[in-house]
């Protein structure tokens, strides 16, 4: 019985070192996932706000541009506008 037991408290002994061995690594390795993880959700938040500001920015340019395209038609008409004026001004 005395031996038995004692071969049974080594292997438990054994058995424990090894989980810990085993366990620790991972705990370790499951916490460093942790933070990378965390630090990927705040990175997307980033980016998630970056592109709205972006998506504004191109509405805006969007709605600019068409109204740069507007005036270009504005002084193209005028330009027209004043050249007849000027060929009926200098015609005898």
């Amino acid at each position: 019985m005395g031996t038995g037991s004692k071969s049974m408290e080594w292997v438990w002994k054994i058995f424990t070192v090894l989980l810990g061995v085993v366990i620790l690594p991972l705990a370790g390795w499951v916490w460093n996932v942790n933070l990378t993880v965390a630090q990927l959700e705040n990175d997307l938040g980033d980016a998630e706000t970056t592109v709205v500001a972006l998506t504004q920015k191109v509405e805006e340019a969007e709605i600019n541009g068409r109204a740069i395209i507007s005036m270009e038609k504005d002084i193209e008409y005028m330009k027209a506008t004043l050249q007849r004026i000027e060929r009926l001004v200098t015609q005898p």
